[in-house]
């Protein structure tokens, strides 16, 4: 028992680093600035120093303010950093015993991660990095198909099912952005999908865009409900795709296994 809480406290730690350091990614892709380099303050360019960079525990120390101005530090570095910490507790306790799961592991949360920074780039700025999403994508989809192949499944199952997963991603938000002629979703949505697709291959793709949908349109009645987003305005998708990506890697399984025993 204590030496699984101290895992799961190690995969937070590790988590919450990375979460930082997503925020960092998605901060100076936007400000086209350079990932190199000391951290600062967005408003008054005051280098930062390590007491001020430790995950969720500075931002809360400093109550959320920047110590050298006063200014407001952003509600989105404690939350991504929470992310990131809970991305791994999940990845990590989902495979215990660990032992020789952690190419899974790591996939889960790395791919996570990469998801995380395009969540905030279109969450806060309506932007998402084509080029970065492409790279990523074909690291992460040649990585899955390593692991499916390395865990039994044949070649040729594995290239269709992620052929087939991309195919079936491109037509669908394409046609979309199509037909509502761009108002529905934006051309950055169109490659996040077919990424996304690539990645998880099918039929998880397809478990994606259900939770995709379902996460989506819950979160925008609800803030229509509130006041929050008037009813025609634009709302971010990637959000939604990711975290319908995420919900597809964790129970996608099951899922099919359900509908096997089901429909038998």
């Amino acid at each position: 028992m204590l030496e699984t809480f101290l895992i799961l406290l190690a995969a937070a730690v590790f988590g919450a680093v990375f979460g930082s350091f997503a925020n960092v990614v998605a901060i100076r892709t936007h400000d086209e600035s350079s990932l190199w380099g000391r951290s600062h303050c967005v408003n008054c360019k005051t280098p930062l120093k390590i007491r001020h960079l430790v995950p969720v525990a500075s931002w809360l120390l400093q109550r959320g303010k920047c110590t050298a101005c006063g200014q407001r530090i952003h509600i989105q570095y404690p939350l991504v950093e929470v992310a990131g910490a809970l991305l791994a507790i999940i990845s990590v306790a989902r495979h215990m015993p660990i032992q020789s799961e952690w190419p899974w592991i790591l996939f889960e949360f790395f791919f996570g991660i990469a998801l995380l920074i395009f969540l905030v780039m279109d969450a806060r700025w309506m932007e998402l990095p084509v080029e970065m999403m492409v790279g990523t994508g074909i690291i992460f989809t040649v990585w899955n198909m390593l692991l499916r192949v390395v865990s039994g499944e044949s070649v040729a199952v594995v290239a269709w099912s992620h052929l087939v997963g991309f195919a079936v991603a491109a037509c669908f938000f394409l046609l979309q952005w199509v037909v509502s002629r761009r108002r529905w979703i934006g051309s950055g949505d169109i490659w996040l999908g077919a990424i996304i697709g690539a990645v998880l291959g099918w039929p998880a793709l397809g478990v994606a865009v259900y939770f995709a949908y379902i996460l989506g349109g819950g979160a925008a009645l609800v803030l229509l409900l509130i006041g929050k987003l008037k009813p025609g305005a634009r709302v971010p998708f990637a959000p939604a795709l990711a975290s319908g990506a995420v919900a597809a890697i964790w129970w996608t399984p099951w899922l099919m296994a359900w509908l096997a025993y089901a429909f038998a």
